[in-house]
């Protein structure tokens, strides 16, 4: 069973007053952070612009979705992102957990104590 990451982040004002230069040098850093990552173990499934036309969305600009081997590779990823500079220029909701497969998430819903 794998371990899903999923982020949801908006721009900060700090990112917005970055000049083209200083922007490329922070997509510099994210790439060298990111050399750190084992693509074996850690994959970027998809990411990009929120749709915000989509009922009950996130009032967030953009999504990103990774799948990890584990937990472990989880936090490895968040830590990585995290040394590179990232959330100084974008506020970032984390969602993670283990993926499973529908059967057994209306289980898990099923569980649920009654109130």
């Amino acid at each position: 069973m794998s371990y899903m990451l999923i982020e949801l982040y908006t721009a900060t004002p700090a990112w917005t007053a970055l000049d083209p230069v200083s922007r490329g040098a922070l997509f510099a850093r994210i790439g060298a952070g990111m050399q750190h990552v084992d693509p074996a173990r850690i994959k970027p499934l998809a990411m990009g612009p929120l749709d915000p036309d989509v009922p009950r969305s996130s009032a967030e600009q953009f999504y990103a979705v990774w799948q990890c081997s584990d937990r472990t590779d989880a936090d490895a990823l968040l830590a990585a992102i995290d040394g590179t500079g990232w959330h100084t220029y974008f506020t970032t909701t984390h969602i993670a957990g283990a993926s499973g497969g529908l059967q057994q998430h209306l289980a898990e819903l099923a569980a649920l104590p009654k109130a």
